[in-house]
């Protein structure tokens, strides 16, 4: 392909980043000022159409623009399954984020450990959400950097090598989240979502028309009929399922992206938004390219090894002069994915971490710095455990080692929600027992019939249960505070919340 129109369409793409991210930075300050819940929430004022985008881009991840096409050329079309996870994450958005929404409305809190705090009156246990949360965050956006630097490598023929994608996607992400906070980021999802979309659309209905249409699968089945067989591993897909719906929401980017909607109402249109927008993006289109590549003519030069590459392959034999748009595209869905997961790791680290360690609450002004000091450090850490060779894996095991995380969170999250019977020390015993379990099992490799996932997320419900029935409950206030107050709101469902020092009493 033609790398000067490459590195041309690169700078066009980057210097859009930089204005719609200035843009947004400068009508964000206008209307909010500069405090840290402005820079890291986006001022509590983001509306449906923006959040929908940058919830779908967070989605619209490498993950999805290549992750995905490699998982079905390598597995077939039992992989479809793992689609099913979108439409219980929408009846999540409703369940749980609007619960989210309203204790941070009504008590101003800007990460899940200030919640978890509150609630549990329990410093350990918000410092230990904090740090399993950015564990968390840490292979999700590891895939991104990956992912981004090998498209342009494959897409180059190596002219733009692993290093130098690796280079300019960890640069770009840092400047962005350090210069323009959460509104910046969620334009720039937004953006880039709308093109992903387009990008994906075009190469299905292209991809279609070349493996003659309704027949795409009697065409697989000359090839490769197992991938047409329903013959994976279920407990496998199970795990995978658990991670990204149940385990998904509680991920503290998508928990401040609960934080961040205007009203309630909006995440209930964001939740029914969710199903068909993730579903079909994220499932059926990859789905169609990703079997289709098997079909010689398709993608050529795809094998199992190169496999998470078909889309920019596939670009790069049929139309080599949109190939640079193609690149250019997932190296900013790269980069729109890391930025709200980068911020949002570092407003942990500076919110719950520092100042759960250190005497007295922290200025805004001072936590807003912490929070850039921080995007900058795990910046470099991003970009150290790329270079590694390990780093460089399948990008679907990856990015499940960290929704497989998240999973880890549900039970404390879900006591805070609904189920005012666990206590603080069943919490914390569950969460460190369930990370401890899938830690042991990714590292040893023990063959059981569970994955690390669901093993931990066992021990961690059985544990939380068990001490939460022998152990000192949760403060009264709390129960008033939190589950009263979610279920008159719910019960009224008035669309108001005052948010007062007055309340807050």
């Amino acid at each position: 392909m033609n790398n000067t129109l490459t590195a041309v369409v690169l700078a066009a793409f980057i210097f859009v980043f930089i204005l719609v991210s200035y843009l947004s930075k400068r009508n964000s300050e206008k209307a909010s000022g500069s405090s840290s819940e402005n820079f890291i929430i986006g001022g509590r004022g983001i509306g449906t159409i923006v959040l929908v985008l940058s919830m779908g881009a967070t989605y619209f991840s490498t993950w999805t623009l290549l992750g995905a096409f490699g998982a079905y050329y390598r597995s077939g079309v039992w992989f479809a399954g793992f689609a099913v996870w979108t439409i219980f994450h929408a009846i999540f958005i409703w369940l749980f984020g609007a619960r989210i929404w309203l204790a941070g409305k009504k008590y101003g809190f800007i990460t899940p450990g200030q919640m978890i705090k509150h609630y549990y009156k329990s410093n350990r246990l918000r410092i230990t959400v904090a740090l399993v949360g950015i564990s968390a965050l840490v292979p999700v956006m590891l895939i991104q950097v990956i992912g981004g630097a090998r498209a342009l490598e494959a897409l180059t023929d190596g002219a733009i090598p692993y290093v130098v994608g690796v280079t300019v996607t960890s640069v770009m992400v840092g400047v962005i989240v350090l210069w323009a906070g959460f509104k910046g980021t969620a334009w720039t999802d937004s953006f880039m979502g709308v093109f992903f979309a387009s990008i994906l659309i075009f190469t299905a209905l292209y991809v279609l028309k070349l493996s003659g249409g309704a027949g795409l699968f009697e065409q697989v089945s000359q090839y490769k009929p197992e991938l047409n067989v329903v013959s994976g591993n279920p407990l496998g897909m199970l795990e995978l399922w658990l991670g990204l719906g149940f385990g998904a929401w509680v991920l503290p980017h998508m928990w401040q992206k609960f934080y961040s909607a205007s009203s309630a109402k909006v995440l209930g249109k964001v939740a029914m938004a969710t199903p068909f927008w993730n579903s079909w993006m994220m499932a059926i289109i990859p789905l169609v390219v990703g079997m289709a590549a098997v079909i010689p003519g398709i993608a050529p030069s795809v094998n199992v090894g190169n496999s998470d590459t078909i889309l920019p392959q596939i670009f790069n034999f049929h139309f080599p002069i949109l190939s640079a748009f193609v690149v250019a595209g997932i190296l900013a869905a790269a980069i729109s994915t890391i930025n709200s997961q980068l911020l949002s790791s570092a407003s942990l680290v500076a919110e719950d971490v520092v100042d759960g360690l250190t005497k007295g609450d922290m200025t805004s002004k001072r936590v807003t710095w912490v929070t850039r000091v921080v995007v900058l450090s795990l910046t470099v850490m991003i970009f150290v455990l790329a270079m590694l060779p390990s780093g460089a894996g399948f990008l679907v095991p990856i990015a499940s080692l960290g929704f497989g995380l998240g999973l880890q969170l549900v039970p404390s999250a879900l006591g805070m929600l609904y189920f005012k019977s666990v206590s603080e020390t069943g919490a914390f015993l569950g969460l460190v027992l369930g990370v401890v379990v899938m830690a042991l099992m990714t590292i040893t490799q023990i063959d059981i019939p569970v994955g690390p996932s669901i093993a931990g997320i066992i021990v961690n419900i059985v544990v939380t249960i068990a001490v939460s029935k022998v152990t000192k409950k949760v403060p009264e206030s709390s129960v008033v505070e939190f589950h009263d107050m979610f279920n008159e709101y719910m019960r009224d469902n008035t669309g108001e919340v005052v948010y007062s020092e007055e309340k807050k009493a």
